[in-house]
């Protein structure tokens, strides 16, 4: 479980984020899109 949470943290502070709740909370605010576009799918 660290292993997946330090790597999770290494990704997301690698694309800005502070920490995992203020990803959480940018990708809540438009749930459909987000996630698609931090994938690069969208």
């Amino acid at each position: 479980m660290a292993l997946l949470r330090d790597a999770a943290i290494g990704v997301l502070s690698g694309l800005g984020f502070a920490s995992i709740p203020a990803a959480y909370r940018w990708v809540g605010y438009d749930c459909f899109t987000r996630p698609l576009d931090l994938l690069g799918i969208a």
